[in-house]
């Protein structure tokens, strides 16, 4: 099995993205004292722009590398990538931020938080990323295997 390093490298940095622009909104607000109104304009707008982020533009980039890539003959090779760049970008993106939100305004960790957090991620990556990742992949290597 050959790692697809391409896949793995635009998953991550989707899923990264994806995992980083909630959190955007909500250490701006403290920090430059926004109006509940502006707050709300920047979280609606981090939703739009997470939007065209993921799917919209994920399925693009992923719809183009499928082109190249006969995924019958190469299923492994792909799925693995994908799954990791997701599951990593999401945890790289995501959990630092919230963590520095969470002890920088008093909340508490209970139990095995850490599990928590890796089940988070791979149930989150798994379920976004992943499938709109395979479902560009897998429509790209149809509509070029089309006679």
């Amino acid at each position: 099995m050959k790692f697809k390093w391409k896949i793995f490298v635009v998953a991550f940095v989707f899923s990264f993205v994806i995992g980083a622009l909630p959190n955007v909104s909500q250490f701006l607000f403290p920090v430059f004292s926004l109006t509940p109104e502006t707050y709300s304009w920047i979280a609606s707008v981090t939703s739009v722009a997470a939007f065209f982020v993921s799917p919209a533009l994920l399925f693009a980039s992923f719809y183009l590398i499928g082109g190249k890539i006969d995924l019958a003959s190469e299923f492994t090779s792909v799925v693995v990538p994908l799954f990791l760049g997701s599951w990593v970008g999401y945890l790289i993106g995501y959990f630092p931020l919230h963590f520095i939100y969470i002890a920088q305004y008093g909340g508490t960790f209970a139990g095995p938080w850490f599990l928590w957090f890796l089940w988070y991620a791979f149930v989150r990556a798994f379920s976004l990323e992943f499938f709109v990742g395979f479902a560009a992949l897998s429509m790209a290597y149809i509509t070029r295997k089309r006679p």
